[in-house]
């Protein structure tokens, strides 16, 4: 077995993990006590009464999902980096991305050496890409993922609408109770697309 599909089937269990415990919390939500959100307790960062309730309240409902979302947007960044490295070499930023995107991420790590944040890893330029910019990258190496990928049209079509989602997240909104089952599908439609 080689090491990528070690990886791969690690980080599957992950993912099933996060939301088998996403369903474990809500059962405790509706009551059912099993002591699982003890055993998940974290030191606050700073003091959560600064701010009202049902914003608080708000942003506990949309953690579990904004914590879906970075570990599947992860997921399919290593992805593309083990693969694009293991057949192309270690220049494949250099040679199979296209232009725009990394025009994209040269303005972005520009910015940021300009500026007093935290510099993301300078030697990890897909650490600077979003979502939507991983979608060309996909397509242009179709050849290179078509033994991990079903389809190359069902890729674009589910990493399309989790872009989409990746928006009401990122802006810190509410996602209703129609666009959680669908980011659930998504995922789902995801782990599908995975050979």
């Amino acid at each position: 077995m080689n090491k990528s599909s070690i990886s791969d089937k690690v980080e599957f269990f992950g993912m099933k993990n996060l939301i088998l415990e996403t369903e474990l919390l809500k059962l405790e939500k509706n009551g059912l006590e099993i002591g699982h959100a003890d055993t998940i307790k974290k030191e606050e960062v700073v003091d959560p009464e600064l701010f009202e309730i049902d914003i608080r309240k708000s942003a506990k409902k949309m953690a579990d999902y904004y914590v879906l979302y970075y570990c599947l947007e992860n997921t399919i960044r290593r992805m593309i980096k083990d693969t694009l490295f293991e057949k192309h070499g270690a220049n494949w930023w250099d040679t199979q991305v296209p232009e725009d995107v990394k025009n994209s991420v040269k303005e972005i790590q520009n910015k940021e050496q300009n500026s007093v944040m935290s510099v993301r890893a300078i030697d990890d330029p897909l650490a600077y890409t979003t979502l939507g910019e991983l979608i060309p990258i996909l397509e242009k190496n179709w050849s290179s993922f078509s033994d991990l990928l079903r389809s190359k049209k069902g890729v674009n079509q589910t990493l399309s609408q989790l872009n989409q989602t990746r928006s009401v997240i990122a802006h810190s909104v509410e996602l209703n109770d129609d666009e959680i089952s669908r980011m659930k599908l998504l995922i789902k439609d995801w782990q599908r697309q995975q050979s």
